[in-house]
């Protein structure tokens, strides 16, 4: 049986326009009232998925900015990682001359360099301000306890800087892209995927027994863990192919989580 269902939110429940579909509230709120747990899993901050659960009227387990943070439902905290200072700062250092957008994100703020109108426009898209810090640099490991460093620019950019940081950082820090035109660099060995290993041991749950559905990169980690893993219909292919289903919604996944929930339960009958 199925006791847990996870879902990456941009791209996924959440939509550009930063709503979710009332077809989707309504399928994960059945989820819960069948006994199926839920969690969101996301690069956003947990402030930020806050919010979200506010509009959709629960209270989940959420693992944000792609597995440095981890709280349950109740709250309780259960992994908090960010950068080490001097790593922060070299990659920092290193991208910071170019012409991509830069984002540093601590556990519950972005910041920026310089506000101007491309931020403006990103910031749109997020539940919270973009925090300019002209000696953002400088504040990284003291005011600022990086835990995310988000690079925004054409696909083709950032899937070549990608392979710079890693070549460039093997050992410290973990590359996703997160969204068609967004990099997000982690500290080492945070992702989604081990994430959820942690969320699943302490909820006593084993990894047959999760679904999860996202649209990227940073979502691939989850799908490894599970034999129930969806891509949404418009991913790219090279997330669709490590991924067991394709959706277009996640309703419709959550529709075929019961269905193998019904076919299990009638097996044991």
């Amino acid at each position: 049986m199925i006791k847990l269902f996870v879902s990456d939110l941009d791209g996924t429940l959440l939509s550009f326009e930063k709503k979710v579909t009332q077809q989707d509230i309504a399928a994960l709120k059945g989820l819960k009232e069948n006994g199926v747990d839920v969690c969101l899993a996301s690069g956003r901050m947990d402030v930020e998925i806050g919010e979200i659960l506010t509009m959709i009227g629960e209270k989940y387990h959420r693992i944000s900015q792609n597995g440095a943070f981890i709280n349950t439902d109740n709250d309780e905290s259960l992994h908090a990682l960010t950068f080490d200072n001097v790593i922060a700062k070299e990659v920092f250092e290193q991208v910071r001359s170019t012409d991509f957008i830069i984002i540093i994100a601590d556990y519950s703020k972005n910041y920026t360099e310089r506000r101007d109108e491309v931020i403006i426009s990103i910031e749109s898209r997020m539940f919270s301000p973009i925090e300019e810090n002209v000696n953002l640099f400088h504040a990284l490991g003291e005011d600022v306890k990086a835990s995310k460093i988000s690079i925004l620019g054409e696909y083709k950019a950032i899937s070549d800087l990608q392979k710079k940081l890693q070549e460039r950082h093997p050992d410290t820090i973990e590359t996703y892209i997160s969204d068609k035109q967004c990099l997000d660099v982690m500290p080492k060995n945070i992702s989604k995927g081990n994430a959820l290993k942690m969320l699943i041991e302490h909820l006593g749950i084993k990894p047959e027994e999760v679904a999860c559905i996202g649209d990227s990169f940073n979502d691939i980690p989850m799908f490894k863990m599970t034999p129930h893993s969806f891509a949404m219909e418009d991913s790219l292919p090279e997330v669709k192919a490590q991924a067991a289903y394709t959706a277009a919604t996640v309703r419709e996944a959550i529709n075929k989580v019961a269905e193998i929930n019904k076919m299990q339960l009638h097996s044991k009958v």
